[in-house]
């Protein structure tokens, strides 16, 4: 079978040029206004390197999605992420960790995404994929026959919560740290909703 290559250096300092070219138009306008000629006048290259490496910018952004989401997926389908047995107050679960700390480090490309209106729609793939982690974590420890309301309502619940959490964290400039933000998530987790308002 033969062996994938990865993309030589200056393959790959070509594409970030692009690509942080993109991030950077897209903090000042909306997606549809960016035209192929900004991105690559921003990147400082001809268009034609544009087109040698995207066949247009519904590419370049469809593949730096798939890009960062798969790595947010290994990220948190990986061993830190782990379920502490059992969780508590007063540490965050590592899933929540690692998913804070990876937007934060990826901040201006989640930023952009989360506040662009663009066909790649970040904000219901990203659900979906919280939504597929919260279920195998469920299902690796046995938990998913054991649930106490339909495991579908649960899944979808925690991940739509979840995900206009990161929204709302990014729409307000994060002004809370990682840390923090997976903290109150584990304790609410801890709580439930009505605990967690001083309703029971």
């Amino acid at each position: 079978m033969p062996v994938t290559r990865p993309p030589d250096r200056r393959i790959q300092r070509t594409r970030q040029m692009i690509a942080d070219a993109f991030l950077s138009l897209l903090h000042r306008r909306p997606y549809e206004d960016i035209s192929v000629l900004d991105i690559s006048v921003q990147a400082n290259i001809n268009r034609s390197t544009f087109y040698a490496h995207y066949t247009d910018k519904e590419d370049l952004l469809t593949r730096m999605l798939t890009e960062h989401l798969g790595r947010l997926e290994e990220l948190l389908a990986g061993e830190r992420c782990r379920l502490p047995s059992p969780p508590t107050f007063h540490e965050p679960d590592p899933l929540f960790l690692a998913l804070f700390e990876h937007l934060s480090e990826h901040q201006l490309f989640y930023g952009a995404m989360l506040a662009c209106d663009t066909p790649a729609n970040i904000q219901d793939r990203m659900q979906k994929l919280l939504r597929e982690i919260f279920y195998r974590r469920l299902s690796g420890i046995g938990m998913d026959q054991k649930v106490q309301v339909p495991l579908d309502l649960l899944l979808d619940y925690a991940s739509c919560a979840v995900q206009g959490t990161i929204a709302k964290w990014f729409a307000d400039n994060r002004v809370y740290s990682p840390h923090h933000m997976a903290l109150q998530l584990t304790r609410l987790s801890l709580l439930g909703t009505y605990e967690a308002m001083g309703l029971r």
